[in-house]
């Protein structure tokens, strides 16, 4: 369903939370979060992790697409592309024809995540 191949920008520096309102412009600036993409077949679809601070998960099944913190509860997350931002609740669950996916593909992979918990 998607395939990211990109940095994730700054997905838990405390430099996120001071950039008020959230955009992907104002983002620009913040480093990188330090490390890797991997990805893994599951039995319903797939999971591409991003180190300790991002999952996406795709259920085939259900055709969607979880993105969540890898640590802590479930709860909000706001995404922010170069075309798109959005608070998703918690849970993070959409819908695979859902136009953030598509925000997030365009933009090459490099989108910031606000709010949640975890590293």
């Amino acid at each position: 369903m998607i395939r990211l191949t990109a940095a994730l920008f700054a997905a838990a520096t405390p430099a996120v939370a001071q950039i008020a309102p959230l955009s992907f412009e104002a983002g620009k600036g913040l480093p990188l979060a330090a490390g890797q993409w991997t990805y893994v077949a599951t039995a319903n679809g797939s999971v591409a992790s991003y180190d300790s601070h991002l999952a996406l998960r795709c259920d085939r099944t259900t055709r969607t697409v979880t993105i969540s913190r890898v640590a802590g509860p479930p709860a909000p997350l706001t995404i922010a592309t170069d075309t798109m931002t959005r608070t998703l609740p918690a849970g993070g669950r959409v819908l695979a024809s859902d136009p953030l996916l598509d925000a997030i593909a365009f933009s090459r992979g490099r989108f910031l995540v606000a709010g949640g918990s975890g590293g």
